[in-house]
């Protein structure tokens, strides 16, 4: 399934719902979305997970890249609706020691 994104705002936070798998395929969609919000200058991302179920490892590395772009012009990432398959996937890289990662929408703090 392609990746789709579907993006809001709320207040300094920009959300990306990001749909589908998180593939060699899906991952320079979300680069390249990632790269448009920064350069607009929205530094704030928040990436909900809820809607994906798959990811690989250039998934992974599109969000360690968006992570970088996004603290490098002094803002942050965060993640939420990550179920518990792939925060087992995070932790074992322990990429979850370098995410925000929040419940859902409704609990996140950023």
């Amino acid at each position: 399934m392609n990746l789709e994104i579907h993006r809001s705002t709320k207040e300094e936070n920009v959300f990306l719902d990001l749909i589908g798998d998180l593939d060699m395929a899906g991952a320079p969609i979300l680069r390249q979305a990632i790269a448009q919000e920064v350069s607009q200058g929205n530094i704030f991302i928040v990436l909900n997970f809820s809607a994906v179920h798959f990811i690989d490892s250039s998934g992974l590395g599109s969000i360690i890249g968006g992570l970088r772009r996004v603290r490098s012009n002094h803002g942050d990432l965060f993640l939420i609706g990550v179920d518990v398959e792939l925060k087992k996937i995070f932790r074992l890289c322990e990429l979850d020691k370098i995410f925000n990662i929040d419940a859902t929408y409704e609990t996140f703090s950023g």
